[in-house]
Parts: structure tokens; C-alpha cells; sequence
């Protein structure tokens, strides 16, 4: 009857951490012109928009500053010019303690990335590695090793073969920097960094399929069977295959550009075999809309990609503004999602980072291997308290590695700032937004909002017909004023039954009582404590 008893205790437990999640979107601050707004106006900009994910290509202590206390999570840079510089420890010693220190925790920096598609560039690509491992040590020396990660994006045209996704494979000339680089990220959890720019292969692709517009498979890879339906799946799964190679399959992927310009003419800067169509036929506003949003419909539906479903997707859209001075042909000059005078070249809507009280987890997609080691540094070297999972105490059933290493990880992700560097864990760790607390094991929790309210939104568990009877009876029955979410209105945008159905279960709450029971729509809601609120549309 015990083991009866615990197998199930075991089942119920993975079925509460196996929730459906979003990814995230950030942005990349270009800042290759000479007419930008101060950081300041961009810093009220990129919080006007809910633009909670940025990436600056320097560490500007102008920008460092400007973000101070916004809660917004940074990738600073360093310029592939001055990788020389980072071959000497003393230097990058001090660069820490002058372009970091000062600046950290209230600007939330979390990883640094060290020069920019270097394998493109001679001069930069043996540097990188040693510098990559004299910044580490650098902060090794101040105690952040383990709450900013060290990496270098790399460009797509690395892989020398990625159709079919499963035959994706590095490209051999490269070895001498691959080889170092994937060594070095694993030995510090640190994850790898690509810019994916579907944009560039409309010539082997329909417009479609590259904006995520088709509406059924576009191919079937011949050795797994998967399906594809856009080419940012097939791109992104082509750099998982050929991590997985190398045997580097539990290394996380950053997309740290993809995107769209919005006018131009001219190739692109990287000779692309597969490419023989004039691309400036395709660069325009109603396309780069239609790019962007589809890309941030598609990250934060918690879907992932065909080789990898479970997988939080992370991606950097670029940029925020055009770049006059920007090299190479005119599309270069012109991926900016605002003009100079901060006003939109189109409507974009971003997520933030989810709508409530978050908590991490372990991923049940980890290697035991993997889950282990980060469960021993998170009770060791992480310094967590991981007393209740010792027998008898109150976190120890279901004793299992899934179940231990989610409490260990929360723990240590509620005490360093609830960043999402902080629930890495060398990717095996997860962001959720559900209390995965049972019984008498209670997971720690800071509260986000100052003033105690709670709003009431739709889970991302939820099936979508349930979500849909839902929110039909909520819009009926349930008398919640849903005019906001009809086309025109301020919160018809995002355009995704999650959405909508979140402004109406919430309206329905507040207008009975803010009560658990006027929160529950059978299962299908959760109440958050973080304001889900965004750009117009107010959650009352």
C-alpha cells in the first residue's frame, strides 16, 4: 500500500510541474547611429511597451544606469575591437569592476556577451574563448559566476548543413573556436547564443512559411518525422541537432537576433550560398509586422519547436531602432521597431514576463546526470537550504530527483532576484506560474505587487476548448464586460484566446468579490499577485 501510495503521490506531483509555459521576448538596443533618443527616453520606452528582455551590444553606463531599477533583464556586450583588451586578466578585472559592479543588481544584468559573430571574423575568433574565460574568472573574483552567465552569439551560417533540422551539422572549418566554446559552456552552464534571420531564406522558402502564416506542414524531416510548419522551427531545431553532435545536447540556445526590415535593398553581409533572390521586395512594414508578431505569438505559447516541444524559447528581436551608420546594404540600416523620435514604425505588442507570482522548477526534460549535479551545487555551493528534503521532513516525499531538485532550485531562485538567470541551472531548470507547493511542502514565494491585490487570469494548462466555454460563459452568463477585447478595442491585441480569455476571467473576479470561487472558471484560471496589465489595456 506504501509504494501504491507513493507512485501516485510521484504522478500527481509531475502532473502539477508539467505546465505549459511561454517563452520570452526581448529586444536588441541597436545603437549603430547617431540619432538616438537619450538612454533615459529609451529606458521610459522600453517600459511604456512592456519590453522586459534587453540586449546592448557595450556596456553604455549612461544605458546601465537608465535602467536601473526597472526590473528589466539586460545581456551586455563587449565589441569584438576590443577582445584584445580581454586577453589580459587585469584588464577584464577591472572592466568588471568598473562596468558591472557599479551598476549591479539594481540594473539586472545577466549575462554578458562576449564579441559578436566571431567565427565570421579572423581576427576575433581565436580571442573570444579566453576572454569568455577571463570575464568568468573576473567574476569568479566578486562572487557572480553564477548569477551572470558568459557567452558569445555566433551567427546561423556557423552550421554547414541545416535541411533536414536533423542533419544539422557545425561547420568543420570552425572547429578551433567551436570545439573551445562548447567546452567552456558547459563547464559554466552557460547557454549558446545564435541570430536566426529566416528573412534570408526566401529563396529556398514560400513568403509564408517564413512568416509563419502557413497553415499546414511546409516539410516532414525524412529521419525523425517531425513537421514543420516555419522556418524559425527548422532553423532553431537544426542548431539543436548539431549541439546534440557534439554531444552537447543540454547546452540552453539563446536566439540573440532574429527579425524583419521594414525597407531596403541589397544582399545581406553574409554571402549565403542557398540565396539568389533580390530581397528587397520583401522588406516592408506589413511584412515586418506580420514577422514580429507571429514570432512572439509563437515563442509565448509555451510550444517550443517540433525537436524540442517543451522548451522555453528565448528571442531577441531586432532592433529597437534603425541604425543610420550601420555598414553593408540598405535592409541593414533598417530592422528598428521605433523612428528616432520614439514613435512606432508598427504596432508591436510584448508580453512582459508572464502574469503573476513565478516559481522554478526542474524540467523533466533533464538528464538524471544533469538534474543531479545541479541539485548537489544548489544545496552546496548555491548555499540553499535543503533541510526538507532530507527523510521525515516535509519535502522528502515523493523522494524522487524531479520532485528534490524543484524545491532546491525555487529556493534558490526566490533569493537571488527571480531572475531568469537565476532558474537556469545549466538549463535544467524551469519558470513556472503556478504554486507547485502540495500538502504540507510549502515553495517559497515573494509577492510581486506592493498593495496586496490579486488578479484573476487564464492558465496556460488549459485546453483550448475549455479555455473557449470558458470564456464564452464569462462573456454571457458570467455578465464580464469583454467590449475591450472586441477588434479595434484596447485589448483585442495580442489576437490569442489566452489573452482574451485572461481580461474577461478577471473582470468577472473583480466584479465578484476577488473570491477564490469567482476565480476558478473549473479549473481553467489562476490568481496572480503581478498586475498582467499592458501598453492601453488595463486590468481593472
Amino acid at each position: 500500500m506504501a509504494s501504491t501510495f507513493k507512485l501516485v503521490f510521484a504522478v500527481l506531483l509531475l502532473q502539477l510541474l508539467d505546465f505549459c509555459r511561454g517563452g520570452k521576448v526581448g529586444v536588441d538596443y541597436g545603437m549603430d547611429a547617431n540619432n538616438l533618443p537619450s538612454p533615459d527616453q529609451v529606458s521610459d520606452l522600453v517600459k511604456k511597451h512592456n519590453i522586459q528582455y534587453l540586449r546592448i551590444y557595450d556596456s553604455d553606463p549612461k544605458v546601465l544606469k537608465s535602467l536601473s531599477n526597472t526590473d528589466i533583464e539586460l545581456i551586455v556586450g563587449v565589441h569584438n575591437d576590443d577582445l584584445s583588451k580581454f586577453q589580459f586578466q587585469s584588464y577584464v578585472d577591472s572592466w568588471v569592476k568598473n562596468s558591472i559592479l557599479p551598476y549591479y543588481p539594481a540594473t539586472k544584468i545577466t549575462d554578458i556577451s562576449v564579441g559578436v559573430e566571431v567565427t565570421d571574423s579572423p581576427d576575433a575568433a581565436n580571442l573570444a574563448v579566453p576572454a569568455m574565460r577571463n570575464v568568468v574568472s573576473a567574476l569568479k573574483k566578486v562572487g557572480l559566476q553564477d548569477r551572470i552567465k558568459v557567452s558569445t552569439p555566433l551567427s546561423f551560417v556557423v552550421l554547414s548543413k541545416s535541411y533536414p533540422p536533423s542533419d544539422g551539422a557545425f561547420d568543420g572549418s570552425h572547429d578551433n573556436v567551436l570545439g573551445p566554446l562548447l567546452d567552456f559552456l558547459e563547464e559554466n552552464q552557460s547557454p549558446f547564443m545564435v541570430n536566426l534571420y529566416p528573412f534570408y531564406a526566401i529563396g529556398d522558402s514560400s513568403l509564408d512559411a517564413v512568416l509563419f502564416k502557413s497553415p499546414s506542414s511546409i516539410f516532414v524531416d525524412p529521419n525523425t518525422g517531425f513537421s514543420y510548419k516555419n522556418i524559425f522551427d527548422a532553423q532553431l531545431d537544426a542548431v539543436h541537432f548539431a549541439l546534440a553532435k557534439r554531444k552537447s545536447r543540454s547546452i540552453p540556445i539563446i536566439v540573440t537576433e532574429t527579425g524583419w526590415p521594414t525597407r531596403g535593398s541589397g544582399r545581406h553581409r553574409l554571402a549565403m550560398a542557398s540565396l539568389d533572390n533580390d530581397d528587397d521586395s520583401y522588406a516592408s512594414i506589413d511584412n515586418a509586422q506580420t514577422y514580429n508578431t507571429n514570432l512572439i505569438r509563437h515563442v509565448t505559447d509555451g510550444s517550443g519547436t517540433p525537436a524540442r516541444p517543451d522548451e522555453e524559447l528565448v528571442v531577441y528581436i531586432f532592433s529597437l531602432f534603425n541604425e543610420n551608420l550601420k555598414q553593408g546594404p540598405e535592409t541593414e540600416r533598417n530592422f528598428g521597431l521605433f523612428y528616432p523620435d520614439m514613435t512606432s514604425v508598427y504596432n508591436l505588442v510584448f508580453p512582459g514576463k508572464g502574469t503573476g507570482r513565478s516559481w522554478c522548477v526542474a524540467s523533466r526534460q533533464a538528464s538524471n546526470s544533469a538534474l543531479q549535479n545541479a541539485l548537489d551545487w544548489a544545496c552546496g555551493p548555491g548555499k540553499e537550504d535543503c533541510s526538507a528534503l532530507q527523510p521525515d521532513q516535509q519535502c522528502f516525499e515523493p523522494n524522487n530527483l524531479v520532485s528534490h531538485a524543484s524545491f532546491a532550485f525555487n529556493n534558490y531562485y526566490q533569493k537571488n532576484g527571480l531572475t531568469d538567470q537565476a532558474c537556469r541551472f545549466g538549463g535544467t531548470g524551469i519558470v513556472v506560474y503556478n504554486d507547485p507547493s502540495y500538502g504540507n511542502c510549502i515553495y517559497n514565494v515573494k509577492s510581486r505587487d506592493p498593495n496586496g491585490r490579486t488578479w484573476c487570469v487564464a492558465t496556460s494548462q488549459a485546453s483550448r476548448s475549455n479555455l473557449q466555454n470558458a470564456l464564452d460563459w464569462a462573456c454571457g452568463p458570467g455578465k464580464a464586460d469583454c467590449s475591450e477585447i472586441q477588434p479595434n478595442q484596447r485589448c483585442f491585441q495580442p489576437d490569442t484566446l489566452l489573452a482574451h480569455a485572461s481580461f474577461a476571467f478577471n473582470n468577472y473576479y473583480q466584479k465578484n468579490g476577488a473570491t477564490d470561487a469567482s476565480c476558478s472558471f473549473r479549473g481553467n484560471a489562476i490568481k496572480v499577485d503581478r498586475d498582467p496589465s499592458y501598453g492601453n489595456c488595463i486590468y481593472h
